[in-house]
């Protein structure tokens, strides 16, 4: 694992999460932007949704209280240890450099449920979990690769989508193709994506 920039851990701090390191561009996980993919399925290709509408009194609370009926339902994360839920969020780890060409460099955090966390409040209103506030647009995983949680806000409510064994999902190793094949996506993501399909067994 390597270290989070200053910026990005405080963000996670303020949404409500312990922080434990960024994964390495492991072949057993699906890549985060082949993750993301996951709200282009549809239910005959293994995709669950929860959809909550946009003039649901007390959305916040909503979307948080949701989140986590998903994320248990689904099994996005075990107990930790000491009791708290971990699990993995998508995020682009790169640090702007000025005068330098950037890519966006997209990796699994591994964080922990901290006292108090708030996705859809903090967590969105950063730009962290989403375009602000009760406007969520993030990527999870479980630690073991095997569920898949992506965010969504849209006409019909705000939503979460849920997939599990993406390795088995056609759909998501095709979009690996893709990405694998893409010039303007960080030559180390391509990489991933190429490693993670050789490893997959259908």
């Amino acid at each position: 694992m390597s270290e989070l920039h200053q910026e990005l851990l405080e963000k996670l701090t303020d949404a409500g999460f312990g922080a434990l390191g960024v994964v390495g561009t492991r072949d057993d996980l699906a890549p985060v932007l082949v993750a993301r993919y996951v709200t282009q399925l549809h239910p005959d290709d293994g995709r669950q949704d929860v959809l909550i509408g946009h003039d649901e009194p007390n959305l916040r609370s909503r979307i948080n209280e949701e989140w986590e009926r998903a994320a248990r339902k689904h099994g996005l994360f075990p107990k930790a240890g000491d009791g708290r839920p971990d699990f993995l969020i998508g995020l682009d780890v790169s640090v702007d450099m000025p005068d330098e060409s950037e890519f966006k460099s997209y990796r699994w955090v591994h964080v922990r449920l901290s006292e108090g966390w708030d996705i859809a409040g903090a967590g969105c209103e950063s730009g962290l979990l989403g375009a602000g506030a009760d406007n969520p647009t993030f990527v999870m995983m479980s630690v073991g690769g095997d569920v898949v949680m992506v965010a969504g806000y849209w006409q019909i409510g705000i939503g979460f989508s849920v997939a599990s064994r993406p390795e088995k999902i056609p759909k998501l190793r095709e979009h690996a193709k893709r990405i694998a094949s893409y010039a303007h996506i960080e030559s180390e993501q391509r990489n991933w994506a190429e490693r993670w399909l050789r490893n997959v067994k259908p």
